[in-house]
């Protein structure tokens, strides 16, 4: 294993290094861990280190503990859990993870205009209502403006990518409160948001899947940059 000096993010640089390790064939899946002991003279960390990280993968499926024996590759040795890398030394990168949200919901419009029912196309209107009734109460417009995506979503009838959409939505949950209070000192307050949100519900209520995509990529695209979110070149679709 590798041994590197002591950064922010210890415990996680531990973790993908035992990850390292497991993907390279070195640590194949039912093979005993080495000790804690072992772990933390070979990387130079502290046994609290070791014992954390261990927990982390244990935590996400990696790792499984037999007892009295130590703890050993699973046989799902890719994890159970998905987990957004850290970057530049934070839990995660606003400007990709936005464009990530770009790329899968702009799709999620496209299917949701073929597959919405009566219920699906309600749902997305209460939640527009709510963000009219709620457009001086923050806490308020941000969780109907995930309720809205999430019908969009839910729309597509297809659970795994709902799942998907929650957890993204849970890493986006900060943005959106932000782009609402950016919207709410902006002349016009949240209407440019909610028109775009209202042509998007028009495109996927005449079963238009162009339209959708086309619309959810504009309104996308307009929340970057209420938010002063710089996307790289080529994030959007031709349109």
């Amino acid at each position: 294993m590798r041994t590197f000096k002591r950064p922010d993010t210890l415990v996680t640089r531990v973790a993908n290094s035992i990850r390292h390790e497991i993907d390279s064939g070195r640590q194949p899946p039912q093979s005993r861990l080495p000790t804690e002991f072992e772990l933390a003279e070979r990387l130079n960390v502290s046994r609290s280190v070791i014992r954390e990280a261990v927990s982390q993968l244990k935590a996400d499926g990696v790792l499984v503990s037999r007892r009295g024996a130590g703890s050993f590759v699973s046989d799902t040795p890719t994890g159970t859990v998905f987990r957004l890398p850290e970057i530049r030394g934070r839990r995660s990168d606003l400007e990709q993870l936005f464009e990530m949200r770009l790329w899968v919901e702009v799709q999620s419009a496209s299917i949701a205009a073929v597959r919405r029912s009566a219920g699906d196309l309600e749902r997305m209107s209460n939640a527009l209502d709510a963000m009219d009734n709620a457009s001086l109460d923050l806490a308020k417009s941000a969780a109907a403006d995930v309720a809205f995506h999430r019908a969009i979503a839910a729309a597509c009838k297809n659970e795994y990518f709902l799942a998907f959409l929650d957890f993204l939505g849970q890493q986006l949950a900060e943005a959106r409160r932000g782009a609402w209070e950016n919207s709410a000192r902006m002349i016009g307050g949240s209407e440019p948001a909610q028109a775009e949100h209202l042509a998007l519900l028009k495109a996927i209520t005449q079963g238009d899947p162009e339209a959708a995509a086309r619309t959810a990529a504009a309104h996308l695209e307009a929340s970057a940059q209420r938010l002063g979110i710089v996307l790289p070149k080529g994030t959007f679709i031709t349109r």
